[in-house]
């Protein structure tokens, strides 16, 4: 009898193990909202994310939609999106540009309830903007959009009132964000996280910088109500009025590679090949240096 305990619980492993999919990721580079970042910036962070070792280590897919793939519900980056949505897996959004396109969320908020990027992150996937005011409007054609403002986060989030508002900006690395950010230091931010707004919502924030304990940037919020493709997360990073960043090095680009090789990867739903394969790249490369 044990013997066929025993055989069961293999097979039933052994077919959850098979039925883990690949991850898959998707940038949205552009157009910007050239105030807060430039369009030569957005191709630099994605080029420097897609060709980072750990990154290409996690996904089985990269694709990058541009300026034309986004404008409407048949675009392909709306298609894209549907498709990994409820698809068993999770997969993630990098919103490089920081604004957010029809194919994502009908301005000026006509998607109220149920957008193509509500729904992806309900069912528990990722999405993570660097930049502009999250979910705030399109750029799409090289045009603004009429603005979603505020309500657009407030929607996806479902949080009523929410806001990133200028406030206290200063940001200083936590300790948490020391570790997995290590690359990462002071700033000013433009649109940080309103951290009381969260409290008692459907999410826990995770903070990497904080000017303090009401004001953060960079954070990640995750879901309290897990779905089929894993636990929802929103990321707002480096949300700051900087078309080039100061200094020689842009971290909105190492940043979120860091992000996504030294938390995302343990946090996130990602196969066992997937984080094999991370840990033996990471431990060549430490070889190397």
């Amino acid at each position: 009898m044990r013997k066929i305990y025993f055989s069961i619980t293999l097979l039933v492993l052994f077919s959850f193990v098979t039925m883990v999919s690949a991850n898959d990721l998707a940038f949205y580079s552009g157009p910007t909202n050239p105030g807060w970042i430039s369009d030569k910036a957005v191709q630099e962070n994605v080029k420097v994310i897609k060709d980072d070792p750990g990154v290409k280590a996690l996904f089985n897919s990269i694709e990058d939609f541009g300026d034309g793939d986004e404008v409407g519900d048949n675009s392909p980056l709306a298609k894209w999106t549907k498709e990994h949505t409820d698809n068993g897996q999770q997969d993630v959004i990098i919103l490089a540009c920081g604004t957010c396109p029809s194919g994502l969320y009908e301005f000026p908020n006509k998607d109220a309830d149920g957008s193509n990027v509500e729904n992806f992150v309900e069912a528990g996937n990722v999405v993570i903007n660097v930049a502009d005011w999250i979910f705030y409007m399109s750029y799409e054609g090289g045009v603004r959009s009429p603005n979603n403002g505020p309500t657009g986060a407030a929607n996806v989030f479902d949080i009523d009132g929410l806001s990133f508002g200028a406030r206290v900006g200063a940001m200083k690395p936590t300790d948490l964000g020391k570790k997995v950010m290590p690359s990462m230091e002071a700033f000013n931010s433009d649109r940080p996280w309103h951290v009381e707004q969260f409290k008692g919502s459907d999410w826990d924030l995770v903070i990497f910088g904080e000017a303090d304990k009401s004001n953060a940037d960079p954070a990640v919020a995750i879901s309290k109500s897990p779905g089929g493709d894993g636990t929802g997360m929103i990321a707002a990073m480096w949300q700051a009025a900087k078309p080039e960043w100061p200094g020689n090095t842009d971290i909105r680009g190492i940043g979120v590679a860091e992000f996504i090789n030294n938390w995302l990867a343990e946090n996130g739903t990602f196969d066992v090949e997937a984080k094999n394969k991370l840990a033996t790249t990471w431990g060549t490369i430490k070889q190397t240096r």
